[in-house]
Formats: structure tokens, sequence, C-alpha cells
């Protein structure tokens, strides 16, 4: 009895043919300055939250402001983190907080603002781009700043759109498609 050969199936013929023609649907690399920034901001933001939960069930002010120095100090001895500022809104979504000049002179009620009205809504947080009193680029990362489920706050993460481009090497499309574990 005669064995018959097996044939390929036309469809792993094209897919191997694609795969010889360099057409493997492979992802371009990523930037490894976009993911090294994105471990950073994650690696603040793991750092910051903590610290600041039993601050905000109290709403002591002034433990926001020390925890907020403290970390500005620390991201300022460290070259690669000196585009971050920070802002601390309360559950619903005015500035409690913050170490950005103007921004924290009055209580400014972000609320209104899609980005921080989805990340007090939802569970996670959100990132995106805004504009500054001075109408600059900025991208901020949004992450809830939780005590057994309550959402006491958002904390959010500010960088300069310009800097980070041209300190980085981030673009803008890199920033906005990163994923962020909030």
């Amino acid at each position: 009895m005669e064995r018959k050969r097996n044939r390929p199936a036309p469809i792993l013929l094209l897919l191997s043919l694609a795969v010889l023609a360099g057409c493997n649907g492979a992802a371009p690399p990523k930037n490894p300055a976009a993911e090294n920034f994105r471990k950073e901001v994650e690696a603040s933001a793991r750092r910051m939250v903590p610290l600041l939960v039993e601050p905000m069930t109290r709403g002591d002010r002034g433990a926001v402001r020390r925890i907020l120095s403290s970390e500005r100090t620390k991201a300022l001895s460290e070259q690669n983190a000196v585009l971050m500022q920070t802002v601390v809104l309360d559950p619903k979504g005015v500035v409690f907080e913050c170490d950005i000049p103007f921004v924290c002179d009055t209580s400014r009620d972000y609320s209104r603002i899609d980005l921080v009205r989805g990340a007090l809504k939802g569970k996670a947080g959100s990132h995106g781009k805004i504009y500054t009193a001075n109408n600059r680029e900025a991208f901020i990362v949004l992450t809830p700043i939780s005590l057994k489920g309550e959402k006491e706050g958002l904390l959010g993460l500010v960088y300069d759109a310009d800097r980070l481009l041209r300190e980085r090497g981030v673009t803008e499309k890199e920033f906005l498609a990163m994923h962020f574990s909030h």
C-alpha cells in the first residue's frame, strides 16, 4: 500500500511565503526611552500613592505637602525624573495640594475635564494630554489614591510635553499609546 504525502494546506503555504517576504506582522520595536519613561512613571506612582493614603483620609494638607516636597527633592536628585510635577486632587476633582506654581493658589476644580472625570468614576486611572495655564502642552498620568476600595483622591504626575520630547525622546504618540498600571 502506498502512502500519500501530506500536502501543506494552502493557508500554511501563504503564511510561509509571508514570513519569507518579511510580512510576519510583528510590531515594530518600542522606543527604549519611552519604555524606560513608562517604568519611571509607574515607579513614582507606586512609591507615592501609599504615602498619600493616610493624609488624604485625614484631610491633612500639610502632610501631603511634605510628601510632595520630599518626592520633588528626590526627583531633582535623579536626572531622569526632573520633568515631573505633582498634583493631588480630592475625591471631587478639586486640587487638594500640588507643587505646580499657580495651580495651588486657589481650589481649582478639574472634575469637568474628561481625563479627571474618567479617573474619578472608574477603578483605574487615566492619562492624556492637557494644557497648562500658559497654554503649553503637558502630559498627565492620574492614579487613584484608594483605601479599602474607597477613592480618597487622585495623584497626578505632570510632564511638560516639549521637555519630554527634547530631553527623553518620548513623542506624544508614544505617550498616548502607553499602558500604565494604575
